[in-house]
């Protein structure tokens, strides 16, 4: 596998902002790399995993332990050149992720709460959620963006729907995050039925689910999912 499919495997990670299964998920999480990254990529067409996770691992560098706890969160779909696999170690994925963010990369603690909200292998590493509540509220405090998004989806997940409904305003109104308001557009035009409190916890609401759906797609800023939402024939309010 050339250098270019294994980093676009690694830049795949997306953390999405649906509900349930039926919701459509937005917000994708590009990790950068930097000079040396690029520069081993010229120097080198073809390279077994173990290559690239000894460079990876012993940079020390914040940004390239980031794409390191990425890649330990799945098993890669194909083999590289060498006929070797990666496989996921959930614990080594947040090893790496924690050491990022304290080396100084903020967008790590986002990337390993959307790793365990929605990569299956991750998710064993905090069941109710209440670890990445607190990684996503100091990620907000740290003025990364993207935290209150899915803050808020957290939130809801854990059935704080006022909590919840609060903080994706908050992104949508304060941070315009596109993602956000395209989440509320979706929530208000459906409701949520909790199941375990047998009601409708968030009422229907066509006016705003009208409001923030044409903030999403009025948006300069939206993302390209959004975008690709909003110049679909899905985008009908009933």
């Amino acid at each position: 596998m050339s250098f270019k499919k294994i980093i676009l495997f690694i830049l795949s990670v997306l953390l999405t902002t649906s509900l349930n299964a039926d919701s459509l998920g937005f917000k994708a999480m590009k990790i950068d790399t930097n000079k040396e990254v690029s520069d081993f990529k010229k120097n080198k067409e073809k390279f077994s995993y173990k290559e690239l996770i000894s460079f990876l691992k012993n940079s020390n560098d914040k940004k390239k332990l980031m794409i390191l706890g990425a890649l330990y969160a799945s098993d890669s779909k194909e083999p590289d050149s060498y006929g070797e696999y990666i496989k996921a170690d959930p614990a080594l994925a947040m090893k790496y992720l924690l050491k990022s963010y304290k080396l100084g990369e903020s967008d790590a603690l986002v990337v390993l709460s959307g790793l365990i909200l929605y990569n299956d292998k991750m998710s064993v590493l905090d069941r109710d959620l209440s670890k990445i509540k607190q990684y996503l509220k100091q990620a907000k405090k740290e003025h990364v963006k993207s935290a209150s998004l899915l803050l808020g989806i957290t939130e809801l997940l854990r059935s704080e729907y006022e909590e919840g409904i609060s903080e994706l305003v908050f992104a949508a109104n304060k941070l315009n995050d596109s993602s956000a308001q395209l989440e509320l557009a979706l929530i208000f035009q459906k409701g949520i039925y909790s199941q375990k409190e047998g009601r409708t916890v968030v009422e229907t609401d066509r006016n705003l689910a009208e409001y923030y759906l044409n903030k999403a797609c009025t948006n300069e800023e939206k993302s390209d999912k959004v975008n690709e939402f909003c110049n679909s024939s899905r985008v009908i309010i009933k």
